[in-house]
């Protein structure tokens, strides 16, 4: 299975959704995602297309809550609006577009979910006959890409505003193919894409000529949020912030802190900034105003907050620092 290094989904997590159910996962569909939660595979009725497994919601970490948010429950409801999906169904896969899906039943009777998977045809508006026995039978004629080596010749392109995409895991070594210029050029980017299709992974260049954004009409980061909603900031910067400038993972929709009239540097989250800069006199300033605003007002209770990841705490903060002055600056996020 080509996961895009979806990890395993949590027994507590197989738990609940089997609890929202009512039954239990058919054993092949556990043990699928407790290998990993989501990804694609190869439709072998289709040479040129592939499957997207809907992933249980997983709670986790915000990343993966994020990315797990719109789960197989999501996706069912969704399928429901047609008439003719079946009403004892579960849609557990879709294409590109959810006019083809695969699905399991539930037995009527009993309530009890089946290991056999269907196809459902939108366009026809019709399920067939089982289109395999199980999940794993599904993926057996898989597709995997060979590993693709980036270009050694070619420089990753710089975002003035955005320190390190790499670091903050929006941004990945992979053999995906770019939505945008259809070429595997050894990195992916994961991150929040703001528009009415589905494409959302692209290539470092794609996103900084801002061509990904141009093609699909949207934006990585929201042009409203870009200052907060209290600096009005210059359209160009606008235009480079939520057009060509990766997003980062967060709660709550992203927001871009700014100063001296230009949009700050995202830096990433506190636990992740270097500790140095954030006891010098450029954080001063964020560092009172995050104490006030997370109630944390001796030292040891802010060392506790560098000290412990936004996963273990449930509110994340994010750090920026201004281009000019250097001062330090951002917001907090609670889930």
């Amino acid at each position: 299975m080509h996961s895009h290094d979806a990890p395993p989904a949590p027994d507590n997590a197989l738990r609940a959704l089997e609890e929202k159910l009512g039954t239990a996962l058919p054993p092949a569909l556990r043990g699928c995602y407790a290998t990993a939660n989501g990804g694609r595979f190869g439709d072998p009725q289709r040479r040129d297309a592939e499957w997207q497994l809907h992933p249980v919601r997983d709670s986790s970490d915000r990343k993966q809550l994020k990315r797990t948010a719109e789960d197989v429950l999501h996706f069912t409801q969704i399928a429901l609006r047609n008439t003719s999906f079946p009403r004892h169904g579960l849609s557990i896969a879709h294409h590109y577009t959810m006019s083809r899906q695969l699905l399991v039943l539930r037995d009527e009777a009993t309530g009890a979910l089946g290991d056999e998977i269907f196809l459902f045809e939108a366009h026809t508006a019709r399920w067939s006959a089982p289109y395999a026995s199980d999940l794993r039978a599904a993926m057996a004629q898989q597709r995997i890409p060979e590993a693709v080596q980036p270009d050694p010749s070619r420089a990753l392109p710089v975002f003035r505003y955005y320190a390190d995409p790499f670091a903050s895991g929006v941004m990945r070594a992979a053999s995906d193919t770019c939505e945008c210029c259809d070429q595997a050029t050894g990195y992916i980017y994961d991150g929040s894409f703001y528009a009415v299709g589905d494409a959302s992974q692209f290539c470092p260049w794609c996103i900084a000529d801002g061509s990904a954004a141009a093609k699909f009409d949207g934006e990585f980061n929201d042009a409203a949020s870009v200052g907060m909603g209290e600096v009005a900031l210059p359209p160009a910067v606008v235009d480079e912030v939520s057009r060509r400038t990766p997003s980062f993972f967060s709660y709550q929709q992203e927001q871009w802190w700014a100063h001296c009239n230009d949009a700050g540097c995202f830096l990433g989250e506190i636990e992740h900034v270097d500790r140095a800069l954030l006891a010098s006199e450029s954080a001063r300033a964020f560092k009172q105003d995050m104490q006030a605003h997370e109630q944390l007002p001796t030292e040891a209770e802010w060392q506790w907050l560098l000290a412990t990841p936004s996963r273990d705490r449930h509110a994340a903060v994010y750090v920026f620092r201004c281009l000019h002055c250097g001062t330090l600056g951002g917001y907090s996020d609670c889930s």
